[in-house]
């Protein structure tokens, strides 16, 4: 209809005095296709703000503004997985599981299990604030022409497994259960790659460039200053953290996801389906994939093009 693919909204990375980056957190690809599937009138409660690339979803700190709030708040069950949540609940009220938008503030949020496709998340592709190897980033509306590997190879959807809804959690997270709480390291702990380097096409963060030397499970052991369980935890949200995943790390690593505090990171597919996760391609194809799927298969799996490293 629109001769693009959907993207997130709000516009990309802009780095502050403090040397560490801040974004308008806009709108994710599930807002965007509502009207395509039966949903319109659900779109139209924030269309006006969906179309203001200035828009801020700020649920991740605190608030929801009143454009988005009915939408946000909806539980959609075609956005949920019945084999991670009982069907009453996802047909039922917000439940336990949905995230609360902010300490102390009793706004509930519906959650989704269905990510968009940042990238390999190999080299600097992990960052989704800016132009990435992926069908999915910020602002960057992908086009027939920039997927030469063709829409029957790229990824465009998979799956991720709800958090367990908890803020602020120093407890070390098991690794029987690496879904339930995503590492995350703070803003002021880490060095940003500058304006200079991501106008000139390199984003990311410093000392984090994920080729064959960079070891994610280590990285995430040393690099941690909270935990957060709100994996998913809001459909309507554009931002790796709720609606977004790579193909960095095979489907289900027995290894939690890391990020730093406004979501940059390595987000793996996880389902609990036995076995592997169900990733939708480009062209509408869904194929179930193996958590033994060979990993340089995955990364390209992930990108839409040709430039993925060769990694173990």
């Amino acid at each position: 209809a629109k001769k693009v693919y959907p993207h997130y909204t709000g516009t990309a990375r802009k780095f502050s005095s403090k040397g560490y980056h801040s974004s308008n957190i806009g709108y994710s690809v599930q807002a965007g296709v509502l009207p395509y599937f039966g949903r319109a009138e659900l779109f139209e409660t924030f269309s006006e703000s969906y179309a203001d690339e200035n828009t801020k979803l700020w649920v991740w700190l605190g608030f929801i503004e009143e454009a988005s709030k009915e939408a946000a708040q909806t539980v959609i069950p075609a956005f949920r997985c019945p084999a991670d949540s009982p069907v009453s609940e996802l047909n039922g009220e917000l439940s336990a599981k949905q995230g609360l938008c902010g300490d102390g503030r009793n706004s509930p949020v519906a959650c989704g299990n269905y990510v968009a496709c940042n990238g390999s998340g190999t080299g600097y592709n992990y960052d989704h604030t800016v132009l990435n190897d992926g069908m999915v980033s910020k602002k960057v509306q992908r086009t027939a022409e920039m997927i030469p590997d063709g829409t029957v190879n790229t990824l465009l959807f998979s799956e991720a497994i709800l958090g367990d809804g908890s803020r602020y959690n120093n407890t070390p997270n098991s690794l029987k259960t690496p879904w339930a709480r995503t590492a995350t390291k703070e803003q002021n702990n880490i060095t940003y790659r500058g304006d200079t380097d991501w106008l000139a096409g390199v984003p990311g963060i410093e000392g984090v460039y994920a080729d064959r030397s960079f070891d994610l499970p280590t990285h995430v052991t040393n690099n941690v200053d909270d935990w957060f369980g709100l994996r998913g935890f809001s459909w309507i949200i554009g931002d790796s953290y709720s609606t977004g995943f790579t193909t960095f790390s095979s489907p289900n690593p027995p290894y939690p996801d890391w990020c730093d505090t406004m979501g940059i990171g390595f987000f793996a597919a996880r389902s609990f389906h036995a076995g592997g996760v169900n990733a939708a391609c480009v062209d509408g194809s869904v194929r179930f994939v193996s958590d033994s799927v060979a990993v340089p298969n995955w990364h390209r799996m992930g990108s839409r093009n040709d430039n993925v490293p060769e990694l173990p």
